[in-house]
């Protein structure tokens, strides 16, 4: 996915589920995965920063506009973990694209 000042790759993605109580198992199985990437990630770069993207999800609910990554973001995920560097953050996350899914695994870079 390529917004005007993002870039999101979907490392790993499920189909949809009929089974909600599968589509949750198999996102804590992608929360793991997300969890071993931050952590070979936080190696390479220092800790994570997490991210609660709430507060975004309550400006836009006031009717104010998001920057783009955040605004995607919020569709799958309500935190991410981020990596601050001085022309962009790197964010990973999973999630669920609703209830029945599919879940993803997102690696994300632009302005958050």
């Amino acid at each position: 996915m390529v917004g005007y000042d993002f870039l999101a790759l979907y490392l790993s993605a499920t189909e949809e589920f009929d089974d909600n109580a599968r589509a949750f198992e198999v996102l804590e199985r992608f929360e793991q995965d997300c969890a071993g990437l931050e952590e070979a990630l936080s190696r390479l770069w220092g800790p994570a920063e997490s991210v609660d993207l709430r507060p975004y999800m309550d400006r836009m609910v006031r009717g104010e506009t998001l920057p783009e990554l955040p605004g995607f973001l919020l569709g799958i995920m309500s935190d991410v973990s981020v990596w601050r560097f001085a022309d962009r953050s790197i964010c990973v996350g999973a999630g669920v694209w609703d209830t029945h899914g599919p879940v993803v695994l997102v690696a994300a870079a632009g302005e958050l």
